[in-house]
This record gives C-alpha cells, structure tokens and sequence, in this order.
C-alpha cells in the first residue's frame, strides 16, 4: 500500500517538477537574450555616439579655424584704419 501512495504522489510530483525546470530554463534563456539584446543596443548607441563626437570635434575645429581667419582679417582691417587715422608729422 504504501508502494502505490509513493508511486501516486511521484506521478503528480514529478510532472510538476519537470514543468517547474522546463519554465525556469526557459526563463533564464529569456534574460539571457534580454540582456545580450540590451548589450548590443548599448555598443551600437556607444558607437553611434562615437561618431558624432568625431563629426562635432572635426566641426569645431573647422569653426575655430575660419574664427582665426576672420580675426586675422579683422585686425589687419583696424590695423590698416588705425594707421591711416595717424596723425602724419611733416
């Protein structure tokens, strides 16, 4: 008698355990790629990121460059304006 008692709670035990597995592993195959996912999205922003600092810095410098011309211009423009409003001494 108590061999089929064991033999009854084992039928309905071990299906139960089995599903309990099945669905554990399932739910760690799901983070897993949630996370591999959330990993790729991270490197492709980074990289994304990357490339527009790149972009930025290359047009910052270009900005101060043509800063530089224009300053440049600029005072040889008050430097010619400055010379010319001198008081000439015969």
């Amino acid at each position: 008698m108590e061999l089929a008692r064991l033999y009854g709670a084992a039928e309905v035990l071990v299906p139960v355990v089995v599903f309990v597995v099945v669905a554990l592993r399932r739910w760690t195959s799901g983070m897993h790629d949630a996370w591999r996912d959330e990993a790729e999205a991270y490197r492709l922003k980074s990289e994304r990121q990357s490339e527009e600092l790149a972009a930025l810095r290359a047009e910052l410098r270009e900005l101060r460059r043509e800063l530089a011309e224009r300053d440049a211009r600029s005072a040889a423009l008050l430097g010619r304006e400055t010379s010319s409003e001198k008081p000439q001494h015969d």
